[in-house]
């Protein structure tokens, strides 16, 4: 082609944009909309794992770890001599002994004193070798404080609490905190029950061990060790030797990777990222099928300009050319706002990650490789979606395509169009037009619900994963308050005997209407090579303040009762028999045996850490007689009994029945700002898709509607026409969007065994996400017209009418 015909064509090409500049930007946008997401969605995982990396290094992360049963305790030094004693023990770089111990805490608030349940956590004065404090307010620990703590950080940041002040620990014990900070199993907040519980209801004070031991009631005890390893060391070998070691003491041996924290993060990182994905492929999918739409009806809105070009005997090739640019010209555009929407689309996912997890270390590197499968993806779609029509468009009859008319060769009703055409609609004959209008061209009504619908099942997968964990908590609130919702569970720091003065206390304590002492025994489910943890709760079955719902009991006296969760993943039901994995008070502590057990029945609580024993079961941990739970029912306001509860010796958690569902609905309202960006993009894309449909259909009609306007009829009317028929388009889009919504959302729910085990999580639709987006989907596609009523008002009829071009 000469430099003079390329100018000419770049000329046309460029008077073509100008002249459609409104509807090439949008066009550019939807694609920027796909493409963008693509690109800032992709990233999250990479950033998470690094931030993870830096974060654990930076830190000093053990490599294995040494926990002593629940109450059991060992003399300090007796961990760290069986460690000196191992065979291997030169691979062993560094060792701490410490304490940990639930309690709970007291802190002054602008609304009043807060009192929650926590741990204790004591550890070396001045900086650990491992598992070192990060201190993100006022300072850490020196080697010469005794009597100091460093308060968590996201918890004091949850209530606004000053970096420096005062709390109290359980019993009314008066510490000063210097700081705010935490360990790196903090970096989420995991509760005694190994559920993650968030900032808000757990507090963790770190201590110097003495001063621990000393606050908690154990001087000279220790419960838990880390150690790190030289590099390279054979960590198997490792911890067998480590787990023979300590054994006598009944502690149990941890990876790094069995670290709930860390497994959490890392596995939440590569899930997530699936999830993620599978957004960003939904949107980029919408996107894409709203370009070869939006493509193909801009090109045969030409397809008279191109029929007189072909009658006039001018090669197809060069017919191509000026299309092409047009398609080329949006797909730079596209690729250039592309850029900026990953680049504001990542920018907003890593701050709503950086505050939902807060890391000591948090990196965003540009993520260049995906960024640049978003630029080809955006230049390839409108060039692909612009060769397609152009190919089938120099193929037509000159005839056939210079034919006036709406759709003139694009009509392609068919049978389905026939028929309508002899059955009479109720109405005006002008307003069942709408309805044919939208059956005319089956093809291109096809691919426009295509691309609505694409859009609107990102936004039910959104919204129907916020009704699925809703859902799994109202399951939990069901299950826990059929009876006495407002009763209390006291913890208590060690197993007492149910005759002791510190179960008498608070079963006496001025409030408490009716109680019942139970035991709570940290375990592990086995069975063949599947192993879930659990918090065995044994209590009288048939306990009248509160017991499980029994489904499918065998009745047997002896048995367990599981969750669905817990024995969907074990494979057992009601009369099989599974191994527990529990800890047995001998004269010298806690040494930890495997016991097969009956399964008595199934509990409907979503949450696979609870399970149940008859008090029969108390023999099973060599515990008969005693308790370290107290369910109290109070005859008041709860807050009062919880003061005076405070004071008593030996108390070291009050949590209310309904808490877990709680910690529940904070861990959505987090999880909720990430998914707040997804369904943003989605509804600009379905915003956008509805204006260029609008747009392109009234450029397609502008005879239609001149000659309407000639014979009389308003604006409008005309209008109505318009919004009728997207209307029509809107509601086939979203009822398809419903159903790839549903169908996207039991996707993204199967990979939740990896995210949240210990959650019986069901892919759930509520009527209110249905009826929104229904509203939604159909009034943005429905109200697009109404940005060209403006164009109609001032049109100029006989110029529109004129045949001869």
């Amino acid at each position: 082609m000469r430099a003079g015909s390329l100018r000419l064509w770049l000329t046309w090409s460029w008077r073509d944009l100008r002249r459609r500049w409104l509807l090439v930007t949008t066009l550019a946008l939807v694609i920027a909309v796909g493409t963008g997401v693509y690109a800032g969605l992709g990233g999250t995982s990479a950033w998470r794992i690094e931030s993870n990396d830096r974060s654990y290094h930076s830190l000093a992360m053990h490599d294995l770890r040494v926990q002593l049963p629940e109450g059991g305790f060992a003399a300090e030094g007796s961990l760290a001599r069986a460690v000196a004693g191992l065979r291997d023990a030169s691979a062993v770089t560094a060792v701490v002994e410490r304490l940990v111990t639930p309690t709970l805490v007291e802190v002054p608030t602008g609304t009043g004193p807060l009192l929650v349940p926590g741990e204790v956590v004591g550890m070396p004065s001045g900086q650990a070798p491992v598992n070192a404090l990060y201190v993100d307010g006022g300072r850490g620990f020196r080697s010469n404080d005794t009597a100091v703590a460093v308060l968590e950080s996201k918890f004091a940041a949850a209530h606004n609490l000053p970096a420096q002040g005062r709390l109290l620990l359980s019993a009314g014990t008066p510490v000063e905190y210097v700081g705010t900070g935490y360990t790196p199993e903090y970096f989420q907040v995991i509760g005694r029950s190994g559920m993650v519980l968030g900032e808000t209801g757990y507090a963790v004070v770190f201590m110097p061990r003495a001063a621990a031991q000393h606050a908690t009631g154990h001087p000279g005890k220790v419960n838990d060790l880390v150690l790190l390893l030289r590099p390279g060391s054979d960590q198997q070998v490792l911890r067998e030797q480590l787990a023979a070691a300590v054994a006598p003491f009944g502690g149990t041996v941890t990876t790094q990777a069995e670290d709930p924290v860390h497994r959490a993060l890392y596995e939440d990182a590569r899930n997530d990222q699936t999830t993620w994905n599978v957004f960003a492929f939904l949107i980029l999918f919408g996107a894409a099928f709203a370009t070869f739409n939006l493509v193909n009806r801009m090109i045969e809105a030409q397809r008279r300009e191109i029929g007189i070009g072909m009658a006039l005997g001018v090669p197809a090739r060069r017919l191509a050319v000026r299309p092409m640019l047009v398609g080329v010209q949006i797909a730079v555009v596209g690729v250039i706002a592309g850029i900026g929407v990953g680049w504001l689309v990542g920018r907003a996912m890593g701050s709503v990650m950086a505050d939902l997890l807060p890391l000591p270390v948090w990196v965003t590197p540009f993520q260049a490789g995906r960024f640049l499968q978003a630029a080809v993806l955006g230049l390839l779609i409108p060039i692909l979606a612009t060769v397609v029509p152009i190919i089938r468009a120099v193929r037509m009859d000159p005839v056939q395509a210079i034919r006036t008319g709406a759709y003139g060769a694009a009509r392609s009703g068919g049978r389905l169009l026939s028929l309508l055409s002899k059955a009479h609609l109720p109405g005006r004959a002008y307003l069942s037009m709408s309805l044919r209008n939208v059956l005319r061209a089956p093809r291109r009504t096809a691919f426009t619900v295509l691309g609505i619908a694409a859009a609107m099942t990102s936004l039910v997968a959104v919204l129907g994963l916020l009704d699925t964990f809703s859902a799994a908590g109202q399951a939990n609130r069901a299950e826990v308050a059929h009876s006495s919702p407002d009763r209390l569970v006291v913890t208590l720091d060690t197993y007492y005997p149910l005759s002791s003065d510190a179960i008498r206390a608070v079963s006496g304590t001025s409030g408490v209407t009716a109680s019942e002492p139970q035991l709570a025994v940290p375990a592990t489910l086995t069975d063949g090579g599947t192993a879930v943890d659990v918090v065995v709760q044994v209590t009288d079955l048939g306990n009248k303040i509160w017991a499980p719902t029994l489904l499918r009991d065998t009745g047997r006296k002896d048995g367990i009762v599981l969750s669905r969760k817990a024995a969907d993943d074990l494979g057992v039901e009601p009369g099989s028999t599974v191994g527990l994995r529990h800890p047995v008070r001998s004269a010298d502590g806690f040494r930890l045996v495997t016991t097969q057990v009956p399964v008595r029945a199934l509990h409907p609580d979503p949450w696979r850490t609870f399970a149940y024993l008859d008090t029969g079961g108390a023999e099973l941990f060599g515990l008969t007689g005693t308790a370290n739970q107290v369910t109290v029912v109070p005859s008041g306001g709860s807050d009062e009994l919880r003061s005076s509860l405070f004071r008593l010796h030996g108390v070291a958690a009050i949590e209310a029945a309904g808490g877990f569902a709680e910690v529940l609905d904070n861990a959505l309202a987090q999880f909720t700002g990430i998914l707040r960006v997804i369904e943003g993009a989605t509804v600009l894309l379905a915003l956008l898709i509805a204006f260029n449909t609008a747009g392109i259909s009234a450029d397609e009609r502008t005879r239609e509607h001149a000659t309407m306007f000639a014979f009389g009829l308003p604006p409008r009317v005309v209008l109505a026409m318009a919004i009728a028929e997207n209307a029509v388009i809107g509601l086939l889009g979203t009822l398809v969007g419903l159903a790839g919504g549903y169908a996207g959302l039991r996707y993204i729910v199967s990979g939740f065994d990896q995210v949240t085990p210990e959650l019986l999580v069901e892919p759930t639709l509520s009527t209110s996400t249905v009826l929104l987006t229904l509203v939604v989907g159909v009034s943005v596609v429905a109200l697009a017209p109404v940005l060209s009523l403006r164009r109609d008002r001032r049109m100029n009829i006989p110029a529109a009418l004129r045949v001869v071009e």
